[in-house]
């Protein structure tokens, strides 16, 4: 297939016509107190053909880039220890040559272009979404402890997890499968993520490798398909590039943070010319358990019972009615904090990212990409006795990928590019639980009641393997018109292996006394079976499929207005196959009320598919060079996957049941914004407002013997909306510059339909869950004016959850950590940085203090609690 694709596209190359030259850019790079940059690097893109030149600018700031064709062109100008420079240029037919003028501004402000929001590079002036750019230059003076970290820096994001690798990003109040992640412009996401209790780990991309991270907040739906409801992120992980003489690249990136003695370093290498390019990153990686902020210690969850909001329940107090405080289910008791040492939070890992870029001609690329990354004793931060009953890790989680991708540019006048990528994933995860289940087993005689602790040892493997192939075009029909059409088709296959270790123990009685029910509990616990090994099945032998076309088309009505509509179909296959171990009718048996057999899959496999329509249009209007409006409507989808279908088992409280009736979840999107950007000042303000039908949700919707029994729901209908921001001014003084900078999200949920699955009672009006009310970040920058250092002061708080979902308060397994993260906080970091070596080579370093108050907070909805304060460097080097 990719041959042919490749012979064909050889074929067109040669047989067509070529583009007419026509005119030539000029500008002058200038920092923004006005003085020249030297050895700049200026791109210029055609936008429909994807060609690119590149230049560097002469010891006067200037630049000239001649012959070109007709068209519009992204020009991006770059320096370090600068943020870029975007612009859109439309160049005619005259010969008149274009002139411009880019002024950089020194510290991280991030560029305004994305490759995501138009599966092609754009100014981000030119897309109807918001968008948000993290460059390296802005990473590396972050200095993020992992990749899920870095990306809490966009203004929407908020973070899921904790520790060094399990941290994933919350966007417009969605995560796990509602958000799509990309690793160079392909699916991270797969089908075998449970929705509302994991998610993608963006940890399997290591830090170090990262180019840029682009956030783009909307749906993502007719580009990219399913699970794109809140947004998308793409992580560009290294570029390597072409270069007009032979030139051997090498570099170290290191960091070092104190709280858990991290360490991290990545070493690269590679070498460029005309033809080829290729680079190879390869770092290690360790983490030991990290400390919570002051006044850890003082952590007490006593309070929550005593004053009834929290209960600990008693088994027999639960199944008979006597009370006697004797056993307490050990699923949530009371507990105090003894150390700020935050327990299986550790993790190792190592990675190998290696890209290489070849031109075939001079309109005709390949690129191949190898991602290994491989992380090792990952635990779940906390989830230990006493603050948690039950144990998690991760013993490994493995990542391969490889992908290709051939491009044609500028085929000919109408047919402008074509790409066709394929791409082979295999993700393989041991999951591992350590809990117990206590439970009453009354006799014959009723008494004596006999309480016995079941200890459950279970390693699930998740091994899931995916192949992807992606073909693009691009059309220009007219001079105003950009067409980007294509066909996408992946299939996510699925396999698990489980083993499962358990043992039973008595650990008392309740026996008839002389004045009744006594309770006695056993000093010694008595074993009584076991250990005994299983190897029952949670999610079958299946795969997920979609096949996708898609066409979009970008219109400038004139040079002022551009009109973005596009339209997509899907066609959706699950398959399941006969597994051994995999038996749901077990789960599922005496159910109160029953659980339907429809909802059940056939032991033998099943095949379920649906087809989807979606579609968006927005439109931009540029008041000016450097001000622009945006408006946009997008119907956005998400297909319920394998977990969410088929998992079939017991969880953390009671069972879960497959469900094969659960609807797929589908929104409407709305997005209006202002952007501005100018030398002086950089800014963007955004309201979107989702609204979602369906929303599934995994709920108690049975009792049976066992305990709960839960199912995945189209459980309510749900609008979340807000308004997010930032800003950017530099202002510019005698001996350097200074940069005031700051972004804020502020965001609601409602539930405007649903109801409680057991009870009835209407959830309609009350706070949809896991939505912050409000993220702020605020900080200065201050860059001398040779570029030889700088010194950074931020911060960023979030409000408190005063209205918390009604399903979270009202459930009968609240825990304190409930109620914990639901308190606003405010951590504060400074930094230093130096440039020991500015010009073809650098050596920057970077000195932080993280949460510099050692504040004692947990993120927003999450178990465990925050890193305390921790020095951190980081130590970057690049040569040529």
């Amino acid at each position: 297939m990719f041959k042919r694709v490749a012979a064909w596209s050889v074929f067109l190359v040669l047989v067509c016509a070529r583009p007419i030259l026509a005119s030539e850019i000029t500008g002058t790079a200038m920092d923004v107190s006005g003085g020249v940059l030297q050895a700049a690097r200026v791109t210029v893109q055609n936008l429909a053909t994807n060609q690119r030149i590149e230049t560097k600018t002469d010891a006067a700031g200037k630049f000239r880039v001649d012959h070109l064709a007709a068209g519009t062109y992204l020009v991006v100008v770059e320096r370090e220890g600068f943020s870029p420079d975007a612009r859109t240029i439309d160049v005619g037919d005259g010969s008149t040559p274009i002139e411009l003028t880019a002024k950089l501004v020194p510290g991280a402000v991030a560029v305004g272009v994305t490759v995501t929001a138009a599966r092609g590079d754009r100014d981000g002036q030119q897309v109807p979404l918001r968008t948000d750019t993290l460059t390296r230059q802005a990473l590396e003076s972050r200095s993020p402890l992992s990749t899920g970290d870095a990306l809490v820096m966009a203004p929407g994001v908020t973070p899921v997890g904790s520790g060094p690798m399990e941290v994933r990003p919350r966007l417009r109040g969605l995560d796990s499968t509602r958000l799509l992640v990309l690793v160079d412009g392909e699916r991270l996401n797969n089908a075998r993520t449970a929705t509302d209790r994991s998610g993608t780990e963006v940890g399997l991309i290591d830090q170090n490798s990262v180019d840029n991270i682009e956030v783009v907040g909307g749906s993502g739906s007719v580009l990219y398909g399913t699970d794109a409801l809140g947004g998308t992120v793409n992580i560009l992980t290294n570029q390597p590039r072409f270069s007009d003489g032979l030139r051997v690249l090498y570099g170290f990136d290191g960091y070092y943070s104190a709280n858990e003695n991290g360490r991290r370093g990545t070493v690269t290498f590679g070498m460029s010319n005309r033809r080829v390019a290729f680079r190879v990153l390869g770092g290690n990686e360790s983490y030991q358990n990290y400390r919570a902020g002051a006044g850890a210690t003082s952590e007490d969850t006593h309070s929550y019972y005593t004053s009834g909001q929290i209960k600990n329940v008693d088994t027999i107090d639960t199944n008979f009615g006597f009370h006697f405080n004797a056993f307490p289910d050990p699923f949530n008791q009371p507990y105090a904090r003894t150390t700020a040492v935050i327990p299986t939070s550790a993790a190792t890992g190592n990675s190998l990212n290696a890209a290489a870029l070849f031109s075939l001609t001079d309109t005709q690329t390949i690129q191949v990409k190898y991602i290994r990354r491989q992380i090792d004793n990952a635990g779940f931060p906390d989830f230990q006795q006493p603050a948690f009953f039950q144990q998690v890790s991760l013993p490994f989680n493995n990542l391969d990928r490889v992908s290709a991708r051939y491009e044609a540019r500028a085929i000919n006048a109408w047919f402008t590019n074509f790409k066709v990528s394929g791409y082979w994933q295999d993700q393989d995860r041991l999951l591992r639980n350590q809990f117990p289940v206590q439970y009453p087993v009354p006799s014959p005689a009723f008494f004596p009641i006999n309480v016995y602790r079941l200890q459950i040892l279970s390693d699930t493997e998740q091994h899931v393997i995916t192949p992807g192939l992606d073909v693009q075009a691009t059309f220009m029909p007219a001079r105003n018109h950009v067409i980007t059409a294509g066909v996408m088709a992946y299939s996510d296959r699925s396999q698990d292996s489980r083993t499962s270790t358990t043992q039973s123990t008595i650990i008392g009685n309740v026996a008839l006394g002389a004045y009744g029910p006594q309770a006695n509990v056993f000093a010694t616990p008595t074993l009584v079976g076991g250990p005994t090994t299983t190897h029952p099945v949670r999610v079958p032998d299946a795969s997920f499929r979609d096949i996708g076309a898609f066409v979009q088309d970008e219109w400038d009505l004139s040079r002022a207005v551009r009109l973005v509509t596009g339209v997509r179909a899907d066609n959706y296959r699950v398959a399941t196959k006969a597994t051994a171990g995999y038996d749901p009718a077990s789960i599922t048996a005496g159910a109160q009320p029953p659980i339907p057999d429809s909802t059940l899959p056939s032991a033998g496999g099943d095949t379920l598919s649906r087809g989807a329509l979606t579609g968006d249009a927005g439109v931009i209007v540029r008041f000016s060079s450097t001000v622009s409006a945006l408006a946009r409507y997008g119907r956005s989808y998400r297909h319920p996957n394998l977990e969410e279908l088929l998992f079939s088992g017991p969880a953390t409280v009671g069972a879960i049941a497959p469900n094969l009736s659960v609807r797929p979840e589908t929104g409407h999107n709305i997005d209006v914004g202002l952007k501005l950007r100018g030398a002086r000042l950089a800014a963007a303000v955004s309201y979107f407002r989702n609204t979602y039908d369906g929303f599934i949700s995994t709920e108690i919707v049975a009792t049976t013997a066992a305990g709960p029994l839960s199912q995945a729901i189209n459980f309510t209908d749900v609008r979340i909306q807000g308004v997010e921001g930032n800003i950017d001014a530099p202002i510019v003084l005698r001996h350097g510059v200074v940069t005031l900078f700051g972004t804020a999200a502020f965001t609601s949920g409602t539930i405007l339909a649903g109801s409680n699955p057991l009870t009835g009672a209407s959830l309609a009006g009350t706070p949809q869950d896991d939505i912050s009310p409000s993220k702020v970040t605020f900080g200065a920058r201050f860059n001398d004016a040779r570029d030889q250092w700088w010194v950074e002061y931020s911060g960023r708080t979030q409000a408190e959850v005063k209205n918390p979902a009604a399903t979270r308060l009202g459930s009968p397994y609240l825990i304190p950590q409930d109620l914990l993260s639901l308190n606003g906080f405010t951590v504060q970091r400074i930094a230093w940085g130096v440039n020991l070596n500015p010009g073809s080579g650098r050596v920057g370093l970077v000195f932080a203090v993280e949460n510099l108050g050692d504040t004692f907070y947990r993120e927003q909805f999450q178990f465990a609690p925050a890193r305390g304060r921790s020095f951190t460097v980081g130590v970057h080097i690049r040569g040529l």
